[in-house]
């Protein structure tokens, strides 16, 4: 891989990530197109996600401890019998939000080797099918 593919890639990665896409699945068609699939390529796509998630855990650092607190204090609530619905705080309504909204992630786990037997191949049959699933 070149060094404007990689620059590329990281453009591709910084655009779409924080965007309602998918930045993996722009990812991976990028890189069909270009011929640049395998491997290697698995392996830097890995290594642009761990960028990102550095840089979304060192920018959101305080929301995140504040999620994770709020997450120890439902569990407090749950088991003492105080959790209600109704007046739930911001902090554990967006809370409630993320466990919500990875729940479509679960059809995906199910059918996990399913998908990991097209994860290194040259088709982006499996990408056109996911890009479905999440619009």
């Amino acid at each position: 891989m070149s060094w404007f593919e990689a620059l590329v890639l990281g453009v591709i990665q910084g655009l779409t990530e924080f965007l309602p896409i998918s930045s993996d699945g722009h990812l991976s068609i990028y890189q069909h197109f270009t011929g640049n699939y395998g491997e290697s390529a698995l392996i830097f796509t890995l290594m642009l996600h761990l960028g990102t998630l550095i840089a979304v855990l060192v920018v959101f650092r305080m929301q995140i401890f504040a999620l994770f607190m709020e997450a120890l204090q439902l569990i407090k609530d749950i088991f003492t019998g105080r959790f209600t619905f109704k007046n739930m705080e911001p902090t554990r309504r967006l809370l409630f939000m993320f466990i919500i909204s990875t729940a479509v992630l679960i059809p995906f786990y199910i059918f996990k080797d399913f998908f990991e037997s097209f994860s290194e191949d040259a088709s982006i049959f499996v990408e056109g099918i996911c890009f479905l699933y999440t619009a």
